[in-house]
């Protein structure tokens, strides 16, 4: 009971008064060619210690921008600190200890128009994706062909709107010896007919032993008009080794208060089976329109059809529908979504899932208050052994104005009122300080 008051104690410390501190830190780039360890490449030395302390106090971590030459450095670095509260943690009696991470986001060496990035060699274009986060993390669902992930020790440049990095490295001995190399590219975006097209395009290459061997590259294309947006975007992907050739593209259009959007992908990328067709292809279309009542009330709806895996030999099929008000400081949104999966030769309402998303959310001069509830079904019609139900639910409290670039704030999520023996959500009291 003691040490829960402590760590409860120390939540409010911080949701109320924040951590705050100094950073120091530095970044820089090198060539190294190692005669006694007998390697060779860049190198891009970086570090960053934030101190933590418990004060009402603020500092911006950034340097360059009151520059007075055109031959200038910039660097510029976040931290942030949080502590978690969980029962499972109290009950075994772990230390509560609160956690920082501390990082520098940008080092920029400026000669004029061009800006030498020294952090890393930079990762390449990479236009199409798939259209829908099912996972919640602001990423896409599907995005298969892609440049090299791994950052590579090396340098980046850009010059108005152009943009590539190299980056290499290796070993030798008397025997053999290793090596690999990393360069990509990416054009500046012309503008066409009366600056309504835009099209931009890049490239990659990745070389060396001992490591997949790869060159691929993308191109985009994107119309705006009075009504219409439309967006056309397309990667691809050559392995030298086995001759794995994958395709991705991605096409979306809006016009007035309709949308559409088209995903598709090489089926070597997913769970196809050798009877499916080339391409994974999903698509949906919705509409969006805004009602208004007097002058406090304004209600938008989002209706929306969509398929998955259209030409597979299973096959999902989504309802849905987001409503969102707001009245005053008040906002309230849900949405409804209904699914039907069928596998093949199976009938369509086999399985089937009801989703509903409310939300609410207060607004007042100082903070944010907010809270989440889902529910959640899953049937089926032939076993109700399968049936399953849950019930999210999650809160929280945020403000930017209590400390200067800073964001504190005390949440309560990840708990199940439906299972919650087994989900009883964790208490997250942070800090981020974000430059």
């Amino acid at each position: 009971m003691k040490k829960g008051i402590i760590v409860l104690l120390i939540a409010v410390l911080i949701s109320g008064f924040a951590f705050a501190g100094t950073f120091t830190g530095s970044a820089g780039i090198e060539f190294n060619v190692d005669l006694d360890g007998q390697a060779w490449g860049f190198a891009n030395p970086k570090t960053g210690k934030y101190t933590f302390k418990f004060e009402f106090d603020s500092t911006k971590v950034a340097i360059g921008a009151d520059h007075q030459t055109d031959v200038w450095a910039e660097l510029e670095a976040d931290a942030s600190a949080w502590v978690s509260l969980s029962k499972a943690g109290l009950a075994t009696n772990a230390d509560v200890q609160p956690k920082y991470t501390a990082r520098i986001t940008k080092a920029n060496i400026h000669v004029g128009e061009i800006v030498f990035g020294i952090l890393n060699a930079g990762k390449a274009v990479d236009y199409a994706a798939s259209y829908y986060d099912d996972n919640e993390d602001g990423k896409p669902d599907y995005n298969v062909v892609k440049g090299d992930d791994k950052l590579l020790p090396g340098f980046t440049v850009t010059y108005k709107g152009w943009y590539g990095g190299f980056g290499a490295q290796g070993l030798w001995d008397d025997d053999s010896s290793t090596y690999e190399i990393w360069a990509h590219g990416k054009t500046q975006s012309f503008k066409f007919a009366d600056d309504q097209v835009a099209v931009e395009a890049g490239g990659y290459a990745h070389v060396g032993s001992n490591t997949d061997q790869y060159i691929g590259g993308g191109i985009k294309a994107d119309f705006t008009s009075e009504k219409v947006t439309a967006g056309i975007a397309g990667d691809g992907v050559l392995k030298r080794d086995d001759v794995d050739f994958g395709i991705e593209g991605a096409i979306y259009a809006t016009y007035d208060f309709l949308r559409l959007d088209i995903y598709g992908a090489s089926k070597e990328y997913f769970w196809y089976t050798e009877d499916d067709p080339f391409l994974k292809l999903d698509a949906k279309i919705s509409a969006d329109y805004a009602f208004t009542f007097g002058d406090d009330i304004e209600l938008d709806v989002t209706g929306y059809v969509e398929g998955r895996d259209v030409l597979a030999s299973y096959l999902t099929l989504i309802v849905g529908a987001t409503e969102s008000t707001t009245i005053d400081k008040f906002y309230f949104e849900a949405t409804e979504e209904f699914s039907m999966f069928a596998l093949a030769d199976a009938d369509m309402d086999a399985f089937f899932t009801l989703m509903l998303d409310l939300y609410a959310e207060y607004n007042a001069d100082k903070f944010t208050a907010w809270v989440e509830l889902v529910p959640y079904f899953l049937f089926d019609k032939d076993d109700e052994t399968d049936t399953f139900s849950s019930l999210d639910f999650e809160c929280g409290i945020k403000s930017t104005e209590i400390i200067e670039f800073a964001e504190v704030g005390l949440t309560y999520k990840y708990a199940d009122l439906l299972n919650f023996e087994d989900f009883k959500g964790t208490v997250t009291a942070y800090c981020t300080i974000a430059f």
